[in-house]
């Protein structure tokens, strides 16, 4: 799969890469959420249909991953049903912080425990880090705030139970998991009662919740994308290339890179 916004040359890219369907979903690194309020539901809702509109123009190339905008948690879950039921979307994409709240914040609960009910998957996008001291560099924000963000926020939704309430719930977590997978051992370690730490009241290991994680294949090091395979299995990769943030000379890297690790594994 690929993530990202649907381009003109989009579905040229996809017959030359031998693609044959696309995930679209909201491409900036923040959502609606951020306007608060009815103007945060209204705007999801507008995202939600201009990217219906795309995916009826290009018949069979794009599913799309539908935006949420947090303002109402009635409004939030209306929308949820509204994307699956009626628009046709197969998932939705929800972002690392919430209106400048953590994931797992009490009103956001009721929306995750819908998602859940209903099980379709949630790419978990990165969005602008709400600790931003030492990332006043657009390289240091991307490249570290950004991963980190995302996987804080994965991590303290397994702490805070969502998981267990909603076992169910499917999470992609975006740009190859963010550190999670290099730092499963660590973690898994921390997670543990000992004289520093308290474990989460949780009903198994946190190391099994996050073997249950999905990442992209968004990571442009062939060594990174070996530590997802090793961590979490084929079966919990999904193809992505981040267009069109990358340059076309990164997406064919990527791509010969991803076939040169199929070949050898």
């Amino acid at each position: 799969m690929i993530f990202g916004s649907a381009g003109t040359r989009k579905p040229l890219d996809l017959e030359a890469m031998d693609i044959t369907v696309s995930v679209l979903s909201h491409g900036l690194p923040l959502g609606p959420d951020v306007l608060g309020g009815a103007e945060a539901d209204d705007w999801a809702m507008r995202i939600n249909d201009d990217l219906a509109r795309i995916i009826a123009a290009y018949p069979g190339k794009f599913v799309g991953f539908g935006t949420i905008g947090f303002g109402n948690p009635q409004r939030a879950v209306a929308e949820v049903d509204r994307c699956i039921t009626q628009l046709g979307f197969k998932g939705l994409q929800i972002f690392s912080n919430i209106a400048g709240k953590m994931l797992d914040s009490a009103e956001h609960r009721p929306v995750f425990q819908h998602i859940g009910r209903i099980g379709v998957p949630v790419h978990l996008h990165p969005a602008i880090p709400l600790g931003q001291m030492g990332l006043d560099n657009p390289g240091l924000a991307l490249s570290v705030g950004f991963p980190y963000d995302a996987s804080l926020n994965a991590l303290r939704l397994i702490y805070s139970g969502t998981f267990d309430e909603n076992p169910a719930l499917k999470l992609i977590v975006a740009h190859a998991g963010g550190v999670l997978p290099y730092l499963k051992g660590r973690i898994e370690a921390y997670s543990r009662s000992s004289p520093l730490t308290e474990p989460p009241r949780l009903s198994r290991p946190v190391g099994d919740y996050l073997a249950n994680l999905y990442v992209d294949t968004v990571c442009y090091h062939q060594e990174a994308l070996a530590c997802c395979y090793q961590v979490l299995g084929a079966e919990h990769l999904l193809f992505g290339t981040d267009r069109s943030a990358l340059t076309k000379c990164q997406q064919n890297s990527l791509t010969s890179l991803i076939a040169r690790h199929r070949i050898a594994t």
